[in-house]
């Protein structure tokens, strides 16, 4: 495919998805495409292998385009190992330690950095990508002062304050979720599993405790007792989990980024425990950051 109007390629590769995105001079997206060849999808770190040749059976004439990735690209296990930069964090930082190579084929290629944060135990927390999707929100919202919330595998909640990244915290509710269903005997001999909402509501509202490792264990006996049909627990089980994840948050008003499916859930588990959700795409999000990020890199010339 051609497109002459293409000035860079922007690519968010992540750990089991790689999507990349071609905009013209002014920032607009004249075509996108993506795949499941995330990181964990390449072989012997042939990271420039597959990357040309998604590329090349995606646009006609690429090669002489800059190409500026974020995600898990830029971890221990991706193409190169970009040092995470310490919270607090703004775009200039990012910028500033962003890794400049030569691809290839000559042209240049960038790796945004993630960023990592020290609680006040001594605990280190990290992020790759949602850090650009979230100068990409601060954009989007025109504030520099807000709370966020990024559900995923490792769902994130991070504190935006003076147009920086103060704190976040990880949340492993996508991967337990897989886990127990998966590899536990609350997911043994289940059928077919159905959406259905009321089961997914019932888990949001039963998770509001401290010990959530006991209340999991309803998802077995709950279906021993038919409380909730076998068919609907893997969305008690997403309920349960969810709703736990969202206890911790002190925010009334909550900012959701992601893809529609799994913000939904987030916002109806918000909206069951009496808090309102905003979801805000996390495309936009990551062009919007993206650009800002190109920008700085620009300026730093």
């Amino acid at each position: 495919m051609q497109h002459a109007n293409a000035e860079y390629l922007v690519v968010d590769w992540g750990t089991t998805n790689f999507r990349a995105f071609a905009l013209d001079a002014n920032g607009q997206v004249v075509e996108q495409t993506s795949s499941n060849l995330g990181l964990m999808q390449v072989e012997d770190g042939q990271f420039a292998q597959v990357l040309e040749s998604v590329l090349s059976q995606w646009l006609d004439n690429f090669k002489h385009l800059p190409i500026y990735m974020a995600g898990m690209v830029g971890s221990a296990q991706g193409w190169v190992n970009v040092d995470y930069v310490a919270t607090p964090v703004d775009s200039e930082a990012l910028a500033a330690k962003t890794h400049k190579f030569e691809l290839p084929w000559g042209a240049n290629g960038y790796i945004i950095p993630g960023v990592n944060h020290q609680n006040s135990a001594g605990i280190f927390d990290v992020m790759r990508g949602e850090e650009v999707q979230l100068f990409g929100l601060a954009q989007l919202l025109n504030s520099a002062n807000f709370d966020a919330v990024f559900p995923g595998t490792h769902s994130k909640h991070i504190k935006f304050a003076d147009g920086k990244i103060q704190s976040f915290a990880s949340f492993m509710t996508g991967e337990v979720f897989g886990l127990l269903l998966n590899n536990s005997i609350l997911g043994r001999g289940l059928p077919k599993q159905q959406d259905d909402e009321s089961a997914f509501m019932k888990g949001v509202i039963e998770s509001q405790t401290s010990c959530l490792t006991n209340r999991i264990f309803a998802a077995r006996t709950h279906r021993l007792f038919q409380q909730v049909a076998d068919e609907h627990i893997a969305d008690y089980l997403s309920g349960l989990l969810i709703g736990h994840e969202i206890r911790q948050l002190s925010a009334h008003n909550v900012l959701l980024v992601g893809g529609g499916t799994l913000c939904k859930r987030y916002q109806t588990a918000c909206e069951t425990l009496n808090k309102s959700a905003t979801v805000y795409s996390g495309d936009e999000c990551f062009l919007s950051g993206m650009q800002q990020l190109i920008q700085e890199l620009a300026n730093a010339k």
